[in-house]
């Protein structure tokens, strides 16, 4: 480590690129007084991307493996990640080190109708390749049809264009506004979500380091307590689900007067096509008791 140059390790997207530089600016703005180097990484989840193909089998941490064996080879000193790509557990000598203001939490549908007039549409087909907005879509709207989507922000926007028989495509709205992809002719609606609830961390960034490293005091002063709150709360309640960023959820939590959590979610059990929701209200102080409590309601146990 060097006492004022701080090596960013992270993927190569535009998307994770400008969430490199907003955790730079965090560094700024709380006076830290160091350099930033980027360091890019290819993970497994970006070859896949790039080559417009899914391998048969996937572990949780596509998007997070090879960041994180660079953490512990001590080639990068933090890893910045978009909260919802991390698989529940994080490899033995790393932890979070900082977590950045939430961004929007909301998923919206970008469509050439507008929203009423997608929704009215019997057999509507919608892209998405997430089986979180599937459900919680079907739940309302049972007879939608859905077509797989992969690739970057701009790659789907593209494929929407280019597929007239596609009435919308579901994005998240924090990756919209962070990139500001250019969206000429189409209809952003951002969809509430009591109809869709997002995923565990959905629009955080966290910052990912080694256990005993330098730079968690810095790490610390940009960090958004609210913000770290939710994202433990919600990360305890992916948890004990046993699920990945792939399971069929949704959880949202909210912080009120600093010292009230609130904590809503759905989970999909097998083929049911109704949801179990369930919601819990707590202490900010505990949120990864409030989390978990909220997984044994939603699985039935309590």
């Amino acid at each position: 480590m060097s006492d004022n140059l701080i090596r960013v390790g992270t993927r190569g997207s535009r998307l994770a690129l400008a969430q490199a530089e907003l955790f730079q600016r965090a560094l700024t703005a709380a006076g830290a007084e160091v350099a930033a180097e980027t360091v890019v990484i290819a993970t497994t989840g970006d070859r896949w991307q790039a080559a417009d193909a899914k391998p048969d089998t996937l572990t949780k941490a596509v998007f997070t493996k090879e960041l994180e064996e660079a953490l512990l080879a001590g080639a990068i000193d933090v890893a910045v990640h978009s909260a919802k790509d991390l698989p529940a557990e994080l490899p033995d000598g790393l932890v979070i080190g900082g977590v950045l203001c939430r961004a929007a939490v909301n998923d919206v549908l970008v469509s050439r109708a507008p929203l009423a007039a997608v929704t009215a549409k019997p057999g509507a087909v919608i892209a998405t390749g997430s089986v979180r907005r599937r459900r919680q879509w079907l739940e309302r709207y049972p007879g939608t049809e859905f077509m797989a989507i992969r690739g970057n922000l701009d790659t789907r926007l593209r494929k929407l264009r280019e597929q007239p028989a596609w009435d919308g495509l579901i994005l998240a709205q924090a990756g919209l506004e962070r990139l500001c992809p250019d969206t000429d002719g189409l209809i952003v609606s951002v969809l509430p979500t009591d109809f869709i609830k997002p995923a565990a961390g959905q629009g955080t960034i966290v910052i990912q380091c080694a256990a005993d490293s330098a730079w968690l005091p810095v790490l610390r002063r940009v960090t958004h307590r609210a913000s770290l709150v939710r994202w433990r709360a919600e990360r305890a309640f992916l948890r004990a689900i046993g699920g990945g960023c792939q399971a069929p959820l949704g959880v949202l939590a909210r912080v009120y007067d600093g010292v009230c959590l609130h904590v809503a979610a759905v989970y999909y059990a097998g083929s049911a096509a109704a949801g179990r929701h369930a919601y819990l209200t707590g202490s900010a102080l505990h949120p990864e008791e409030l989390g978990q409590r909220l997984a044994e309601r939603v699985l039935g146990r309590v």
